[in-house]
């Protein structure tokens, strides 16, 4: 799907868990109405302030990056889908390829880390917002300044400017050596990390696709 340059202004992109990739659905039937210029795919790249002002608060304040609508596959793990944590999707060559893994989403649905970690380069990393039930759609983050979950007990000493790397269920973690990059690599620490908080990371060598 296209970028999209506006975003609807009555969206809170972290609140988002919706049973329509519109985000309308019909008042007698519950079916999805495909209509108001939202789909599966849209992405958006957005600065502080308009980030700021489609947050909600009580899920935490969004900063500068690129957001896409998303659908949540059903059967991700819905307690590894919540603020904070690492989502895969897989990557576009995987699927022009068609040889993505029957037990896991086509482009632009997100299944939750631990359901997609042995796919290796299959796959790439975002960041859930918020809560969204399995099956339902909402929006996740793929760059700029995005708020993560670190795991309960860190492997590596808390280093600002230091690599943060996806670890198990989603969370993040610092690692052993703060300036070597490996695959599971999400971005660097803007804040102090700290064992089971939440706190911001400048993602970095992720993939991102415009499709």
């Amino acid at each position: 799907m296209p970028y999209q340059p506006i975003v609807p202004t009555w969206l809170a992109l972290n609140a988002a868990n919706d049973t329509s990739p519109s985000y309308f659905t019909d008042l007698r039937t519950g079916q999805p109405i495909l209509a108001g210029g939202l789909n599966i795919g849209d992405y958006f790249d957005l600065t502080n302030p308009e980030a700021n002002d489609l947050s909600y608060s009580t899920n935490g304040i969004l900063y500068a990056g690129r957001y896409r609508r998303v659908q949540v596959d059903s059967g991700a793990t819905a307690s590894n889908v919540k603020t904070g944590t690492i989502g895969l999707m897989p990557s576009l060559a995987v699927v022009a390829l068609n040889k993505y893994s029957t037990r896991n989403p086509p482009m632009n649905i997100v299944t939750s880390y631990d359901q997609a970690i042995g796919l290796a380069d299959a796959v790439r990393p975002v960041v859930f917002l918020n809560s969204i039930t399995p099956g339902n759609y909402g929006f996740v983050q793929e760059l700029g300044v995005a708020t993560v979950l670190y795991k309960s007990s860190l492997t590596g000493t808390p280093t600002i400017g230091g690599v943060v790397n996806s670890a198990a269920t989603g969370v993040v973690d610092c690692p052993a050596s703060a300036t070597a990059i490996v695959r599971t690599s999400v971005g660097i620490a803007i804040d102090l990390p700290a064992a089971g908080a939440l706190k911001r990371i400048l993602l970095q060598y992720l993939p991102v696709v415009q499709g």
